[in-house]
């Protein structure tokens, strides 16, 4: 579910960009830089979108120490696991 939700996110961030990446095919193990493409300001837009996606707040720190896809989801999961 967390995945599907970032593809989305994803998608519309670099929607303007002109990425060859397919975002219905991003998985856990993609590298968010090299791989799906983010530069730091679309990191910072990803972020923004991802709290208001899942009502939470990221940790800056941890959230700028994320490498892949799956990172990112380690760290929407436990503030989502804090939220409960």
């Amino acid at each position: 579910m967390i995945i599907e939700k970032l593809r989305k996110i994803t998608k519309a961030i670099m929607a303007d960009t002109n990425s060859d990446v397919d975002f219905d095919k991003i998985s856990a193990e993609h590298k968010l830089a090299e791989d799906v493409g983010l530069t730091s300001i679309s990191m910072l837009m990803l972020v923004i979108s991802i709290e208001e996606e899942f009502s939470i707040e990221l940790p800056i720190k941890e959230a700028s120490q994320c490498v892949t896809v799956g990172d990112i989801i380690k760290v929407i999961e436990g503030c989502l696991d804090a939220k409960k």
